[in-house]
């Protein structure tokens, strides 16, 4: 067995190792690529427990390792952050050095390493998201361009079969190099559409091949596109105890403070899944709209009476992770018969 700490980046990774059979440590820094790091690997005696840091290349090597047998253990940043806060120095060595340490001496602070179908549904959700606001970008300087004309948009939705027929027409009324650009955008606009349509379908053939996914849909305020995310986001609901767990991990349950006699809650957690929490919040606004009741409906109204909108969309979104994840446990355990969800 070989205990092997990574700190991977984008040209070159710095390798920490130690063999407790032989007592040795060592060290290499290699570049990032996959026939560099099995070369290595092959050279050590498995099999192999690694820690590797969450970075944007971790994923990639993390596909390596798996593909040679290893067990890994993502490193939470932040947390590995604090724990070499009074190095003197900090370093790639360093940090390779004091994760191995971490590893050894059963104090790492791990991460969630989502499984390749969690990967590859963030991959679809995420990219969807940015292709939409890469869209309401295009749109709003698409605008701009003709107000700063003097040109009087009459429709509202540009992606529409009456702004297909309405701007092509506007833009020819635009000044030589202020048209040039505004056709860029509207050309560009156009594809994005077509990518948007594309990713969509997709979506729904993922949804309908998921039962879970399925299901959530039916609840009032939940598409296709928010149920995929919310599942993305969350992974293996089984890894949460609670639900009350699953809010913290979404960052709509308040910090808490208390002590003797005196208790208090504070502002929302800056650091928690805020793609998670956005799905959440996009849920439970969508609901409150809806006309059909719900439990998220319900939890919204009351909290308005006491408080904000913004404050009653955060209990509603409360509400909306509560009713899936008593749903995803169902779904994974039929046999327990009904269950009673809590708003």
């Amino acid at each position: 067995m070989t205990y092997i700490a990574i700190d991977v980046h984008k040209s070159s990774s710095t390798f920490h190792w130690w063999i407790p059979g032989e007592a040795q440590f060592g060290r290499r820094c290699i570049k990032t690529r996959q026939e560099r790091f099995r070369k290595l690997l092959d050279a050590l005696p498995g099999p192999f427990v690694v820690a590797i840091e969450a970075t944007r290349q971790a994923p990639a090597a993390c596909s390596w390792l798996k593909q040679m047998d290893c067990e890994i253990h993502l490193v939470d940043p932040r947390k590995m952050a604090a724990l070499n806060e009074l190095m003197s120095a900090k370093t790639d060595d360093k940090d390779a050095a004091s994760m191995l340490k971490a590893l050894i001496h059963d104090y790492l602070p791990e991460a969630y390493l989502a499984p390749d179908d969690v990967v590859e549904r963030r991959a679809l959700t995420r990219g969807h998201t940015a292709l939409r606001r890469l869209s309401t970008s295009v749109r709003n300087h698409l605008r701009i361009a003709l107000c700063q004309a003097g040109i009087e948009l009459t429709c509202t939705n540009l992606t529409g079969k009456t702004a297909r027929s309405i701007v092509p027409g506007l833009l020819q009324q635009l000044p030589k190099c202020a048209g040039i650009v505004a056709q860029v955008y509207w050309t560009i606009l156009q594809v994005l559409e077509q990518c948007i349509v594309q990713v969509d379908d997709e979506i729904k053939e993922q949804v309908a091949a998921d039962p879970l996914a399925t299901e959530l849909c039916e609840h009032p305020g939940i598409g296709n596109v928010t149920a995929l995310g919310l599942l993305g986001e969350i992974g293996e609901v089984a890894r949460f105890p609670k639900d009350k767990k699953l809010h913290s991990y979404a960052g709509v349950a308040p910090k808490a403070f208390r002590t003797g006699d005196f208790a208090a809650s504070g502002h929302l957690p800056q650091r928690c899944n805020k793609r998670l929490r956005y799905w959440a919040v996009t849920a439970a606004q969508n609901a409150s709209r809806c006309k059909a009741p719900s439990k998220a409906k319900d939890a919204y109204e009351r909290a308005k009476l006491k408080h904000n909108s913004n404050t009653a969309k955060i209990v509603a979104a409360r509400a909306i992770l509560s009713f899936l994840y008593h749903l995803a446990r169902r779904t994974a355990v039929p046999d327990q018969g009904p269950v009673t969800l809590v708003a």
